[in-house]
């Protein structure tokens, strides 16, 4: 009987260690399922006016084309591209079968006790051929596709992170072709720096407008690429153009 009491009482203790194991398991798994991402999928940026440059709401960018790991080797393989496609590649010299001059052997092989020659156009004389000189060719080289918008979304963060993207609700509402007015509309609402503005809609009266401005370039969000990123100061972009880069960046 004794035994028989002290088994009782030990089996109390281990059904009890049980009950809380089981509720602690059923606790985390709860836990588990509600847990919460540690990060946003989106930052945010105001949203401006693009005539006065007064913010009119917020807007959520997405995190992966706006606030991408600022890489500089990429950015780096992405212009050096863009400016090999850019080359003209139209220097062209002349070599010894295409200057002017007689193929006869200007001096004898032997018995001058001087260097052997053949004719005159040979590299080595003063209006002979050029050796191994530049050709017309084609400079453009070959760059990944995910390198190349790996580079667009990191020039894009870098416009991001340094505050130099605006992003404005509407660029087609603008319709004076007035280079004067548009330069003093840039001049006072963001000062002067060299600016680049993306569109989403063609608008012809702010293309011609901006066309005689030095400073200032116009293009279609089809046209985005990293070397205007990086070359203009401030980024002007409408709200329906970062929709269009969204899409066409968003990685899969």
């Amino acid at each position: 009987m004794s035994f028989l009491k002290s088994l009782s009482t030990t089996a109390l203790p281990m059904s009890a260690a049980l009950k809380t194991a089981s509720l602690q398991k059923r606790a985390l798994a709860t836990v588990a399922t509600q847990a919460i991402p540690s990060f946003p999928t989106h930052v945010q940026a105001f949203l401006r006016d693009f005539k006065t440059n007064e913010p009119v709401s917020i807007i959520n960018l997405n995190r992966q084309v706006f606030n991408a790991p600022l890489r500089r080797d990429i950015l780096h393989r992405v212009v050096v591209w863009q400016r090999d496609a850019m080359r003209q590649g139209t220097h062209s010299t002349k070599g010894r079968a295409d200057v002017t001059g007689t193929s006869k052997k200007a001096a004898p092989q032997k018995g001058r006790g001087k260097a052997r020659v053949g004719n005159r156009k040979a590299p080595q004389f003063r209006g002979g051929g050029i050796a191994f000189g530049p050709k017309p060719r084609d400079h453009a080289t070959d760059l990944p596709r995910k390198v190349q918008e790996l580079g667009l979304r990191v020039a894009l963060s870098a416009k991001y992170a340094q505050d130099q993207l605006i992003v404005v609700d509407s660029l087609q509402d603008y319709e004076s072709f007035k280079t004067r007015e548009l330069d003093g509309l840039l001049r006072q609402a963001y000062g002067e720096p060299t600016t680049l503005i993306v569109m989403n809609h063609c608008n012809s009266y702010l293309e011609l407008a901006a066309r005689n401005i030095p400073r200032c370039e116009v293009i279609h969000v089809e046209e985005t690429n990293v070397l205007d990123l990086l070359t203009y100061d401030k980024v002007i972009i409408e709200k329906d153009a970062i929709n269009t880069l969204e899409e066409s960046l968003l990685e899969a």
